[in-house]
């Protein structure tokens, strides 16, 4: 095996290795990851949790003056304020790991690459010892 193989093998191991463990980290990060939003007018402030679903809604003294149709919009406001900040924090949070210049695609066409190279490298030395052992002078 050629040591620039070898080299770039260990690289390539090395760096997935890395990226594997800052997704992980991030991955668990996205656990404790809520979201707050409000509503346009301010009347209404929803909190979500992790998995997105309403952990908090608080009315203002003027939002319970609102008919019930006006207020079930400013509760709709600003749930959905919260799941969206929610959303741009996790893809925020994973932006990191997932930003990095080798993409998912780019190191399965590496690994890929590399099984390639290994296949034609076994199939070498097996030729080579099959030759041996028919003529051991090769």
């Amino acid at each position: 095996m050629d040591y620039t193989d070898q080299e770039d093998l260990d690289r390539v191991v090395l760096d997935t290795e890395r990226q594997m463990r800052d997704l992980l980290d991030a991955m668990k990060g996205l656990s404790e990851i809520t979201g707050v939003g409000e509503s346009r007018s301010g009347l209404v402030t929803a909190r979500v949790d992790a998995e997105g679903r309403i952990s908090d809604v608080t009315l203002s003294g003027r939002a319970m003056r609102l008919e019930g149709q006006e207020l079930s919009q400013e509760v709709v406001e600003a749930v959905r304020a919260a799941q969206e900040d929610h959303e741009r924090r996790a893809r925020g949070s994973l932006a990191g790991p997932l930003a990095d210049e080798t993409s998912p695609e780019a190191i399965r066409r590496g690994f890929e690459e590399l099984q390639d190279s290994y296949a034609r490298e076994s199939a070498d030395r097996i030729d080579r010892i099959r030759r041996v052992a028919w003529d051991p002078s090769a």
